[in-house]
């Protein structure tokens, strides 16, 4: 039998998610990639499916280590913590506004 092979020491890159809440919905978890594209284009990874959101609104993408979100031009801009952004690091517990829809966002590091 072959043992699988293991690096030691190394720390496992950080697991980031978004939680999205909508009112009279249960909570869904979407976990995140190296580049997760947000909107209500069906070709996207995080689908919204609402008249407030742009076809691509927003992106969260890793970069260096950490999170990073990034509103695309949207028509209702994305919001951090109930502030617009263009390209902002996010921070464990942050609040994403994409249109009327909420995300919180969540990261596990090891």
């Amino acid at each position: 039998m072959v043992d699988k092979t293991q690096i030691l020491g190394q720390p496992l890159p950080p697991a980031g998610f978004l939680v999205e809440r909508r009112s009279g919905r249960r909570e869904k978890i979407h976990n995140l990639g190296h580049v997760t594209k947000i909107g209500r284009d069906p070709r996207g990874d995080i689908i919204l499916d609402h008249e407030s959101v742009s076809g691509q609104h927003a992106v969260v993408k890793f970069e260096n280590g950490r999170f990073f979100l990034y509103d695309l031009a949207s028509t209702n801009r994305t919001l951090l913590n109930n502030k617009a952004i263009q390209k902002q690091m996010l921070m464990d517990g942050d609040t994403i506004q994409v249109g009327v829809i909420m995300l919180v966002f969540k990261e596990t590091r090891s």
